[in-house]
């Protein structure tokens, strides 16, 4: 049933980059930069927002480039590709005023982990999928049964990564794998397998890396209005600097704000964009949410993309003083950067 006391707000597109499956989306502080990556053509994004230069990393030597994380004390990222955990070098300044760019060849650096199985077998079975990092620096990523396999069956894990190297399956019998994140005191681990329309909450340990005590934070979520019936499930999150948690809802046109209490505060609307894949903050404030997005033809609903024309596009809605959405918030309310890795 709708809920006409939820606000609903409209995003905007911020750059018409055409995305396969945009996926991975962070913004680093130190560069003033936003990456993200489409993982169906195994590339890094980067854009300037303030100079609206724009590049593209291609790695031809995968599948796939699923996740994103920014190093501590390093320039590059720590990621997954089809079935690793790798280290990326930097990536190319932008310098480009079109969309799309032309795409950079370029090499990983490093092999961290290899936890998935990469037999021709497995190799057409499971893919890695979305990851992040815990406030201590370590690298969780997750992984999925690939879509085009129907069988139920739940391939998925869920892996950490510690900045010495060390690697622990944290999660089996996982479906897809996809947002995580965790509350600014590192005691909340939010956790979204695509197969449940849910997000579930673990307590969680800083110290150790470890989530205990699964529960659901937020179930399927009512409808925008009454044209618009839900029918997607959650995908990406972030969680900003006050511990509200934002998702964004696949083949559903929306991203979604819950209060740490799992109330819902809005729903971000995404005209003419049929699948927001996941939300992250940025800006030089922090104050601009960002969302990546994929093609409206992996919603596998036919041709759609005539009327989901901004589908696979990079959007974005301003959280600044003043704005209609930061008027839903607390007066102490704050972006958030993502964690990075410790190593």
């Amino acid at each position: 049933m709708v809920n006409p006391a939820v606000p609903v707000i409209d995003a905007e597109v911020a750059l018409e980059c055409q995305n396969t499956l945009g996926e991975g989306l962070l913004w680093d502080s130190k560069q003033q930069l936003l990456h993200w990556v489409d993982i169906d053509t195994a590339e890094i994004h980067t854009f300037d927002p303030q100079t609206s230069k724009y590049s593209v990393d291609a790695y031809p030597e995968t599948r796939y480039v699923t996740a994103l994380a920014l190093r501590k004390d390093e320039l590059g990222f720590i990621g997954t590709i089809a079935h690793d955990i790798v280290l990326f070098p930097a990536p190319t300044t932008p310098t480009s005023t079109m969309t799309p760019s032309t795409p950079k060849p370029r090499k990983t650096l490093k092999t961290l982990s290899s936890p998935l199985p990469s037999d021709e077998m497995m190799a057409n079975i499971t893919r890695m999928n979305d990851g992040g990092c815990d406030p201590a620096g370590r690298f969780f990523a997750g992984s999925m049964t690939l879509p085009e396999l129907k069988d139920g069956k739940k391939r998925g894990e869920l892996w950490r990564v510690d900045p010495d190297g060390k690697e622990t399956k944290i999660l089996a019998e996982v479906g897809t794998s996809n947002g995580i994140g965790w509350s600014p005191d590192g005691r909340a681990m939010y956790y979204i397998d695509s197969v449940f329309d849910e997000i579930s909450v673990f307590d969680y340990d800083n110290s150790t890396g470890t989530p205990t005590n699964r529960r659901v934070f937020a179930n399927s979520p009512p409808p925008i209005d009454e044209e618009h019936p839900t029918q997607g499930i959650f995908d990406g999150l972030t969680v900003d600097g006050v511990g509200n948690v934002w998702s964004a809802r696949w083949k559903d046109s929306r991203v979604i704000g819950f209060r740490p209490d799992g109330s819902i505060i809005c729903h971000i609307r995404l005209r003419d964009c049929k699948s927001p894949t996941i939300p992250c903050f940025g800006g030089k404030d922090l104050n601009t949410m960002y969302i990546a997005t994929a093609h409206s033809k992996l919603a596998r609903e036919g041709d759609i993309q005539d009327t989901f024309p901004h589908s696979g596009d990079l959007y974005k809605l301003d959280f600044g003083e003043g704005s209609e959405v930061r008027k839903l918030l607390a007066a102490d309310w704050k972006g958030r950067e993502r964690n990075r890795f410790s190593a």
